[in-house]
Order: structure tokens, then C-alpha cells, then sequence
């Protein structure tokens, strides 16, 4: 069921699936409620998920007082509240992911536990994150995902009319919210903050990940007080949960459980 809050920018996007204990779901730099595989895959594991859409993405409001890195957290932090989501345990991606991590930093009380799949955040000049917005939009899918019909959902059109003007325009300005997020490069200081990080995470990448190499999880489980786990799904790229949703769910599912 795809519902509706108020936040200070005006109207909050908000996917609800599945009954039991409530988990959260907190995209990356893809965005497609209710068109995603993933939330119903860990729904059917008996949770309840509940997945807010940034601003700017799908149809929740962009805010003007977004300019920083900390004003994407604040946004973050009152988004939660808005979703019902404090105090629950979450599953984040790629920019989601490394959002997820500053407000845990700075909100010790934000989430339970945090399964993370390929956070960015981190940077290594031997290993630099690559720039999804320096290719071209094939490019940028095939950077994205293993493989790129994976993100049909959010990059190819399926409806006519005004249905087709609103998703051209909800996909401008998530891909315009992802940029602010990744551009010039996706380091922010989190590397001096993530030692006050205290809940239980989990990490999870994708062997085939092409913008964040998989050897980036020891940087992070070396920062990180708690890791439970690293966890590798072969044949993924880089949103692991649109390459293979049940293996992410599942991972979930067992660090939930």
C-alpha cells in the first residue's frame, strides 16, 4: 500500500507491505514504489516494512533547505519520525545507506540494528567511487545493477500522457536529488563519525558491484563498533536488492530475527 505523511516540505511518499514486526526499507539512488521486487520479498518473511521515499524521489516532496550533507540527515531524521520508523531495525542502500549511518551517528536512538548494502560514504584514492552521472544514462544503469533490465521500473516508460510526464519528472529529480548526494565525490566526513555509530550492522555488497568495490567493507567493518556480519551475493552489482531481492531479504531477515 503506497500512503502519505506530512513533513516539513509538504508530502511524504510511504510504502507499507506485509504484517508482524515493523523493519524499514531505505532506497539508494534508485527509487520505484511499489514496482520493486525487494519490499514484498522481505514482507513475505513475516515483517512489516515500511519504505519512505527521500526528497525529491518518487513523489515526495523536494525540499529548498536541503543545501548539505547535514541537511540531507536532518531531513532524514524527520523523516523517520513522519514513517513510524524509530527504534526499528532498517535495510539501507548505496546513498540511502550512507545516510542511514550519520543519523545513527548523531541519533543513537534512530534504529535497532542496520543492514547496509554497499554504503557509500568512505573514499580511497587507489580505489575511487565511480561517478554514475559521468556515463550515459545506459551506462549509469549498467553501473547500477548486474544486470540493467533490473531497474526497468524506475528508467523505462510504461505509461502514456500526463502518466508519462509525472515519472519523467519524478526520475529528473531523483536523479537530481542522487547527484547532490554523490557529486563532486561521495565523502562527507563520515569516516570521523562513524566510530559513535552503536546499533548492530550488517554489510552486504555485490561481488559485481562497479561503483563501490567490494573490498570498501573492511574500511567500514574497521570504523564500525558492531558487525555482525559481511556477506557477498555473487552476481550482483551494486544495488544488490534490485540484482537479487531474495538474497538481501534473506540476509535481513536473519539479522532481524
Amino acid at each position: 500500500m503506497i500512503d502519505f505523511a506530512q513533513w516539513k516540505a509538504g508530502s511524504l511518499e510511504i510504502w507499507r507491505e506485509g504484517d508482524g514486526p515493523t523493519v524499514g526499507y531505505l532506497h539508494g539512488m534508485v527509487c520505484a514504489p511499489g514496482r520493486q521486487s525487494f519490499v514484498p520479498e522481505l514482507a513475505s518473511r513475516g515483517f512489516r516494512v515500511i519504505a519512505p521515499s527521500l526528497p525529491g524521489y518518487a513523489r515526495t516532496s523536494p525540499s529548498v533547505d536541503i543545501r548539505n550533507i547535514h541537511d540531507w540527515v536532518f531531513a532524514l531524521s524527520e523523516i523517520i519520525d513522519a514513517a513510524g520508523l524509530v527504534g526499528a531495525p532498517l535495510v539501507a542502500s548505496s546513498t540511502g545507506a550512507m545516510l542511514a549511518l550519520e543519523l545513527a551517528a548523531m541519533r543513537p536512538e534512530a534504529f535497532s540494528s542496520l543492514v547496509l548494502v554497499a554504503p557509500l560514504g568512505l573514499w580511497s584514492d587507489d580505489r575511487p567511487v565511480a561517478d554514475p552521472f559521468s556515463t550515459t544514462l545506459s551506462g549509469q544503469r549498467a553501473l547500477l545493477t548486474r544486470d540493467p533490465t533490473a531497474t526497468a521500473s524506475f528508467f523505462d516508460d510504461s505509461a502514456a500522457g500526463d502518466l508519462l510526464v509525472d515519472a519523467t519528472i519524478q526520475r529528473y529529480t531523483a536523479r537530481t536529488a542522487t547527484a547532490s548526494l554523490v557529486w563532486p565525490i561521495p565523502e562527507f566526513g563520515l569516516a570521523e563519525r562513524m566510530h559513535r555509530v552503536s546499533c548492530p550492522v550488517t554489510l552486504v555488497w555485490g561481488s559485481d558491484d562497479q561503483i563501490v568495490d567490494p573490498s570498501y567493507a573492511e574500511e567500514f567493518a574497521a570504523r564500525l563498533r558492531d558487525v555482525r556480519g559481511r556477506h557477498v551475493v555473487d552476481g550482483a552489482g551494486h544495488l544488490v536488492e534490485w540484482d537479487d531481492p531474495r538474497a538481501v531479504a534473506s540476509l535481513a531477515a536473519a539479522a532481524f530475527g
